[in-house]
């Protein structure tokens, strides 16, 4: 089943959210803090990119992906 522009933008809007709320939790920082730490790493550059079909990954997955980014640790993050 193929998902329109809609369903994608909901999913990728679902998932960023996730990913917020695991990072403010995990760092003691609010909602808006953690969503705005996220906008600005390339990991959300993907999620939001609907050629790379991050949006069909899971939140755990997103989040393993911007830690791997923010550690700078490059060649790991893009062989995801």
């Amino acid at each position: 089943m193929k998902i329109d522009n809609k369903g994608v933008e909901l999913c990728q809007d679902i998932l960023a959210t996730r990913v917020a709320q695991m990072i403010a939790k995990r760092e003691n920082i609010t909602p808006t803090e953690a969503i705005r730490k996220l906008m600005e790493s390339d990991t959300y550059g993907l999620l939001i990119d609907t050629e790379s079909y991050l949006h069909y990954e899971s939140a755990e997955y997103i989040l393993y992906m911007y830690d791997t980014e923010r550690l700078g640790d490059w060649e790991r993050w893009l062989i995801i």
